[in-house]
């Protein structure tokens, strides 16, 4: 019963990381209804996206610096309590301004809960257990894709931005007390200091892991941040079908978050480079072929089986990189991963607003395509220096 009762825990934990993925992406869906609501241009919209994510990068690095000795669940569950709070006045907000405001205290939850939940999943069970309990944990990242985002897409587009806002805020609600009572308590056995944080980005497999997730999530959001005009202007798909496509693309990732485990628990660096050679081949079909429905429909799955291996396979790469600094060494990554997310939007944001969707999909081929060098370049030397990576069970 208490082994079942975990495992239960972390499918709250990655119910919560559905709550979190959904809210910080949710602008994304109803960008082509939110923008025209409040009389702002898309790419100044895409802002709703950059802010939390900035705000998230900071909190992610002073979260274990500030919670010290506090129970890591409590961290989550106030995260979600934010998530509340955010949806809450997203609902009533009269101006983009406004808005903005609300969406700061998304970011608060997004860097609380992105700086702990890994912790929290490989608390609540063995090392031999390690690798399955972090993908469980991290399927709620391919589940937002799934269900979060496509739905927010169709419920903005039917029956407003604003419920979407609505709904999102009332399950982190539920989760949040599902947390509080599945989860067993996680403490730190040490405090973490600043300078503990700073012998952490030292590390040689967190300097890498940052590196990766700064090239690879920002090419990620240059382009997806838009993908919902980009659908309706590339590939003249119909704004009433915008969500089941995004639906396609979910799908395929929440399989590619579970697909890509076998790989991770052989090679997480070879996993990172994998699905960043994926994601790249995926942008060049986009670039390339996407000018139809029909091939909307068959490149975006493509697409989102290698997105939605991104999380598990960098989280993956530092639990298995980082060593004795794995708590530090999640939370930069944390960080980076969420600013990442923010540079993205802005970057195309400046981008799809100056120079058009083409230029957009290229800066993103050419980034995730360094990103996929670095991957490659790791496994390489690891190798010649005779190191051979941890691997999760």
């Amino acid at each position: 019963m208490d082994s079942a009762r975990r495992w239960a825990g972390i499918v709250a934990l990655a119910a919560g990381i559905f709550v979190l993925i959904t809210i910080e992406e949710l602008p994304i869906g109803v960008l082509s209804v939110m923008a025209p609501d409040l009389g702002v241009s898309e790419g100044m919209a895409g802002l709703t996206v950059t802010v939390p994510g900035v705000l998230a990068g900071i909190v992610a690095v002073l979260t274990p610096v500030i919670v010290r000795g506090m129970d890591r669940r409590l961290v989550l569950v106030l995260a979600l309590a934010s998530v509340v709070v955010s949806s809450a006045l997203s609902v009533i907000a009269p101006t983009f301004a406004v808005l903005l405001i609300s969406r700061l205290f998304a970011g608060i939850s997004i860097g609380l809960y992105w700086a702990v939940m890994a912790i929290v999943a490989l608390g609540q069970v063995g090392k031999e257990h390690a690798a399955r309990a972090l993908t469980i944990a991290f399927s709620g990242a391919g589940a937002a894709l799934v269900l979060g985002v496509p739905v927010a897409a169709w419920i903005g587009t039917h029956m407003g931005w604003r419920a979407a806002f609505a709904i999102v805020g009332a399950v982190a609600a539920v989760v949040a007390l599902l947390i509080l009572v599945l989860v067993r308590p996680v403490r730190s056995p040490v405090n973490v200091t600043p300078a503990m944080m700073l012998l952490a980005a030292r590390t040689r497999g967190v300097r890498y892991a940052v590196a990766l997730t700064l090239l690879v999530v920002v090419a990620q959001f240059i382009t997806y941040s838009y993908v919902s005009p980009i659908l309706l202007e590339r590939a003249d798909v119909p704004v009433t079908d915008v969500g089941m496509m995004l639906l396609a693309y979910g799908i395929a990732g929440l399989i590619g978050n579970f697909a890509v485990a076998p790989l991770l628990r052989r090679s997480a660096p070879w996993g990172v480079l994998v699905v960043s050679a994926g994601v790249g081949v995926s942008l060049i079909a986009v670039y390339l072929l996407m000018d139809s429905p029909a091939m909307a429909l068959a490149i975006l799955p493509l697409w989102g089986l290698f997105v939605g291996a991104i999380s598990v396979a960098i989280q993956a790469f530092v639990g298995s990189e980082a060593g004795e600094v794995l708590e530090e060494g999640t939370a930069l990554n944390s960080a980076v991963f969420n600013i990442s997310i923010a540079a993205g939007a802005l970057v195309g944001g400046l981008i799809i607003d100056r120079a058009g969707q083409g230029v957009l999909i290229l800066t993103s081929t050419a980034m995730v395509s360094a990103g996929a060098l670095l991957a490659a370049y790791y496994v390489l030397t690891s190798r010649s220096r005779g190191r051979q990576a941890t691997p999760l069970q």
